[in-house]
């Protein structure tokens, strides 16, 4: 979720919440001031009520302006004198509904006796008052939060849009390894915020060149000693001055300096993975291409007696990549299938729409699962190895956005390939 969006969310339910508990209290407020001046009037008209009282109350109850209803009743002596205010519901003989009246109770004394006086008062215009405000009130609140929540969302792109253009520059920065430059800041936390990151990005980006330097005169300069070193060993083989125990020291170095050759070639190349030198894409056929090169490796499979078993779904599918790249994945993947097999064990292939399967028998790893896309990282008994071949097919697939993972079932080491293009 994005920033300006949570704030948003937070803001809104926040002020949803308060307003909602600000609502009641308002409400319970209004109501009870109603009630308060209802309660007030009802007791002005019991003054008019008292002097007619005397007068009238045993002919008919007296008519004064104000009042909905009056009722007077002789009651005992022993009855309770105390003066009270309540509700209750009565038909309204307009409207023949029962609407709820506010009414004041209380007890006088009569030369004929002890009466109750009950004042009715209709709350009808006093509850409308009460919705009617209420409502205006509720209409304002939301006029308010949407202005509040359209000003904070323009207020808030504004003052962060500083923040924002740092991170789409930070984004940037992983792929052109150049400095961040931001503009100037009127805040004084951005200010901070340039200066660590222009400080920093100067930082990284000074480090990645001398770094991809380095690496690239380290493995340039590598080639030429050994492509020395390797021929004049050739030229010591041809000697026929060399006995056997000196041919077998000069073959075991050639052997070697072909190890130490092929180790840099493919650590340069893991390198200019890295550092993205390969932006050319081409469409490569995946069957052709898995085809090819099991017939390079042929010699191989039938060596160690290994049975293929292809299962080509889909015969047309393609993939968007390099082309030295994709021969060095497929061909590190063919390799691993043959060397990590077992005598008389079986490869099996599997293209399809979504995704590449290669697969091959063996017992388990003895490293955790994690471990295998690591560099230098091999089974005991290869020696021969680097460990590097699974770890260039990983930086492949991360160059070209290609999903990979690894399963062992029954007996197999499968390792599939989302893909993409």
């Amino acid at each position: 979720m994005k920033l300006l969006t949570k704030t948003t969310l937070y803001f809104a339910t926040l002020s949803l919440f308060l307003f909602f508990i600000m609502g009641i209290i308002f409400f319970q407020v209004l109501k009870n001031i109603s009630l308060s001046e209802l309660n007030r009037e009802m007791a002005e008209i019991r003054e008019a009520v008292d002097l007619q009282l005397d007068k009238e109350w045993a002919t008919r109850p007296p008519r004064i302006i104000g009042i909905d209803s009056l009722t007077i009743q002789l009651v005992s002596a022993s009855s309770t004198m105390e003066e009270k205010y309540g509700d209750t519901l009565m038909i309204d003989p307009e409207s023949d509904q029962f609407k709820t009246y506010r009414y004041l109770e209380y007890f006088q004394k009569l030369e004929e006796g002890n009466v109750k006086v009950r004042i009715y008062k209709s709350t009808t215009p006093t509850d409308k008052l009460v919705e009617q405000v209420t409502l205006m009130m509720t209409m304002m609140v939301i006029l308010f939060l949407s202005g509040v929540f359209f000003m904070n969302r323009f207020v808030f792109a504004n003052l962060w849009k500083d923040f924002f253009e740092a991170l789409e520059k930070l984004r940037k920065f992983d792929t052109v390894k150049e400095p961040v430059v931001l503009g100037d800041q009127d805040i004084e936390e951005f200010k901070e915020l340039k200066a660590v990151l222009e400080k920093m990005t100067r930082r990284l980006s000074s480090d990645y060149k001398e770094l991809r330097e380095y690496t690239d005169h380290t493995t340039h300069e590598l080639q030429t000693p050994l492509a020395v070193i390797k021929t004049k060993i050739e030229l010591l083989l041809q000697s026929e001055n060399l006995g056997p125990d000196e041919m077998q020291l000069i073959q075991s170095i050639n052997t070697s300096v072909d190890h130490l050759s092929r180790l840099n070639s493919t650590l340069a190349l893991i390198t200019r993975i890295e550092n993205q030198q390969f932006p050319e894409k081409n469409e490569i056929h995946l069957v052709r291409l898995v085809d090819h090169h099991l017939e390079m490796l042929q010699e191989l499979i039938e060596i160690r007696n290994i049975s293929v078993v292809r299962s080509y779904k889909d015969t047309h599918r393609t993939i968007c990549m390099d082309q030295g790249l994709a021969d060095v994945m497929i061909t590190n993947l063919l390799k691993n299938a043959i060397v990590h097999n077992v005598d008389g064990g079986k490869i099996t292939l599997d293209i399809s729409s979504e995704a590449f399967t290669i697969g091959n028998e063996g017992p388990q790893l003895e490293f955790g699962e994690e471990e295998l896309f690591r560099k230098f990282v091999r089974s005991r008994s290869n020696k021969g190895s680097f460990g590097l071949g699974l770890s260039l097919v990983k930086k492949i697939c991360e160059a070209y956005g290609i999903g990979h993972s690894y399963s062992y079932v029954d007996n197999q080491h499968l390792f599939t390939f989302t893909l993409s293009c």
